[in-house]
């Protein structure tokens, strides 16, 4: 597996005739098991430059808000512009994101492209914490299993050898094998449900980007 991978993998989501956004290896499932995951909008499989950002972020999964969601997606054009940053996001502008990131220490460099933000999961919802249904659902979710893979087999890799600094922020999502602990160039948050990159783990994100100059 290799880095691009997890953009191809992604290029194939679409809306269904039920007006649902997913990947076409999830319709049977979200159609057999109950959730509420909000499918209005595309997906967020990472937000920032996946392939080339020097800095990933684990993050847990794509947010939602009844107020600002919908605001972020007021019509068509927005929508496609959106999917097309997903589909080329080394080619793509992102410096419009969710105003969440103005409210997270690492949000800049997301906009700068020194680091980006993948998701264990690329569905919206408010709160997966506080979501059962929707945490067993992930389970069974083909994209989790992917990118799961894809994290170990093409992006721990490159941060073995020092060319990535991979920040985990929810493991438990991730479902992560014991031996990830010991990775080179993976550092765990201490504070995982933090919005922020907490001090150590920052300090280090602080030296990666240092060293790139």
């Amino acid at each position: 597996m290799i880095l691009e991978d997890i953009v191809t993998f992604w290029q194939a989501q679409y809306k269904n005739d039920q007006g649902q956004w997913l990947h076409p290896a999830d319709e049977e499932v979200f159609e057999a098991n109950p959730h509420s995951f909000n499918l209005d909008f595309p997906v967020s499989p990472y937000i920032g430059d996946i392939l080339c950002a020097p800095v990933i972020i684990m993050g847990a999964n794509a947010g939602y808000k009844t107020d600002t969601t919908p605001a972020e997606f007021p019509n068509e054009k927005t929508i496609d512009n959106y999917v097309k940053r997903v589909g080329a996001p080394s080619e793509s502008d992102w410096s419009f994101v969710s105003k969440y990131y103005e409210r997270v220490n690492y949000g800049k460099l997301i906009v700068t492209g020194q680091a980006a933000l993948i998701n264990a999961c690329a569905y919206r919802s408010p709160k997966i914490s506080a979501e059962p249904e929707n945490r067993r659902l992930v389970r069974k979710l083909t994209p989790v299993t992917f990118t799961r893979h894809w994290l170990l087999e093409a992006l721990f890799p490159f941060a073995k050898t020092g060319h990535r600094l991979v920040i985990v922020k929810r493991p438990g999502l991730w479902n992560l094998p014991d031996t990830a602990w010991q990775t080179k160039g993976v550092i765990f948050d201490p504070a995982p449900v933090s919005p922020q990159i907490t001090s150590r783990p920052w300090a280090a994100v602080m030296r990666k980007l240092g060293a790139e100059q």
